[in-house]
């Protein structure tokens, strides 16, 4: 007998009873009735009274290797009444429910990795099939689609990046080789949402021209602002790690820079997400919760220096290296810049 062992198991049933989700409270009384082994791992059962005059009943805490005094997770108590004749019976029932549950959760995390891969493929690849993204644009059940805003565009060259992290400084900012005609144009975002995944933004969509894409082909970046890699090579797309993502003109770009260029020397201690953004995302969220996660998940933003407008949108699965690829419609010609995030497709939306 593990006398060690069996202290650090009663001090974790009593935290996991005092749970508000469980008993709500530690145990009156506590004890130690017997002990057994299962699957190579040793388990304690204990039997519990929630009042003094009440019923004993069961717990089971274990999952130890060895002398270890840390368990495997494997705590639980159905709150229901101990019988001594059954006890160990009863108990490594609940284990093996609790194994039961976590090998399916492993094997949906599984699954799920194996999803991740399939819409990076989708997302990296060098032409998009122009259904794929034209069913985003559907609304179902599942899939919506909305005007996120409008972003001006006076100079045509269309910079794709990360607002938060890389746009502030110009870093890993691209500027897309080929330009649009001088503009206003309206952003979109297609949105699924999927019990295991949540509310997602699924592909950003700036409209050049009123046309239908029939082939969406990867963009590349102007020489002088391409990513490399250190042995000199150029990278495909734009790196996100704040979760956003942005479609903007040049100019814009450097109006938004210089805005926050005098927003952080007057907030030297600031951090214009938390200090600032923050605010017009919960305020977009507020208007319209049916579409995005609690906290938003996409603005329309004006410059109060320059009234230019630029729009922002989180990036799918958050942080990672994410493409733009320019629709061309039946004549050969640009309708449209779009930054896939999420095939909902894949995910069974």
């Amino acid at each position: 007998m593990n006398k060690e062992q069996i202290k650090a198991a009663e001090k974790a049933m009593k935290e996991w009873l005092a749970h508000p989700n469980e008993l709500g409270k530690e145990p009156v009384r506590i004890e130690c009735t017997k002990e057994f082994d299962l699957h190579e791992l040793h388990y304690y059962i204990f039997r519990f009274k929630a009042k003094l005059l009440g019923e004993w009943m069961l717990g089971v805490c274990g999952g130890y290797e060895e002398d270890s005094l840390e368990h495997c997770g494997h705590i639980f108590s159905d709150l229901k009444k101990y019988n001594e004749k059954t006890a160990l019976e009863d108990a490594a029932a609940i284990v093996e429910r609790i194994r039961a549950y976590w090998m399916g959760q492993a094997a949906k995390q599984a699954e799920f990795e194996e999803k991740l891969k399939e819409n990076a493929a989708f997302i990296t690849q060098e032409e998009i099939p122009a259904e794929a993204i034209e069913s985003q644009f559907v609304k179902s059940e599942s899939r919506f689609f909305l005007k996120v805003g409008q972003t001006n565009c006076p100079t045509g060259k269309i910079i794709a990046a990360d607002p938060l992290a890389y746009l502030p400084s110009s870093h890993y900012s691209p500027v897309l080789a080929e330009s649009i005609p001088a503009g206003t144009y309206c952003v979109e975002v297609s949105v699924c949402r999927q019990e295991q995944i949540g509310i997602r933004m699924c592909t950003a969509r700036l409209k050049v021209k009123d046309t239908k894409a029939v082939t969406y082909k990867k963009a590349s970046a102007t020489n002088e602002s391409a990513i490399k890699s250190q042995d000199g090579d150029v990278l495909d797309g734009f790196p996100v790690d704040a979760g956003m993502i942005c479609l903007c003109d040049a100019k814009v770009a450097e109006e938004y820079i210089h805005f926050l260029d005098k927003w952080h020397e007057q907030t030297p201690e600031g951090n214009h997400y938390d200090d600032y953004f923050a605010a017009f995302f919960a305020k977009s969220y507020e208007q319209m919760p049916a579409y995005q996660r609690e906290g938003g998940d996409f603005i329309e933003w004006t410059n109060p220096e320059t009234g230019s407008k630029m729009v922002m949108i989180a990036s799918g699965f958050g942080d990672g290296l994410y493409n733009s690829y320019y629709g061309y419609d039946a004549d050969g010609e640009i309708c449209e810049i779009i930054v896939p995030l999420v095939n909902p497709a894949i995910f069974g939306c």
